[in-house]
């Protein structure tokens, strides 16, 4: 597979998982109105949620094709979930003095991140044994 077409099949996963992150966040911003970010809270684990899935079915179950493995799990789930956000809104918190809501920012979006990707691990392992 070339350099230019793994690039293009990432951008297509990447493009849609972008996408579902920036709709998904004006949707739950409408919705809850809170100086707390949840939206970002909420992506980071639906995205690696949905990455644990992937994995098991990507890696262990189907002989997908390297472009379609790329596409989702680099693609699809790497910008569905947003480090950077996460980085910026803690920041953020911590130059207005609010170091406790910046920890538990922090703290809550790797802690139920790590938790979902473990549960699509072994709910993908589960339903894909069954």
């Amino acid at each position: 597979m070339s350099v230019l077409f793994t690039i293009f099949v990432i951008g297509i996963g990447a493009t849609i998982g972008a996408s579902m992150r920036y709709y998904l966040t004006q949707l739950m911003n409408a919705t809850l109105i809170s100086d707390f970010p949840y939206s970002t809270l909420a992506v980071n684990i639906l995205g690696s949620f949905l990455a644990g899935i992937l994995v098991v079915i990507i890696l262990e179950r189907a002989t997908l094709h390297e472009a379609y493995r790329l596409m989702l799990l680099i693609g699809l789930t790497g910008s569905l979930t947003t480090m950077s956000t996460l980085s910026w809104e803690s920041i953020e918190m911590i130059s207005f003095g609010y170091y406790g809501q910046a920890g538990l920012n922090i703290l809550l979006n790797v802690v139920l991140s790590l938790l979902a990707t473990g549960i699509g691990v072994i709910l993908g392992r589960y339903f894909l044994i069954s």
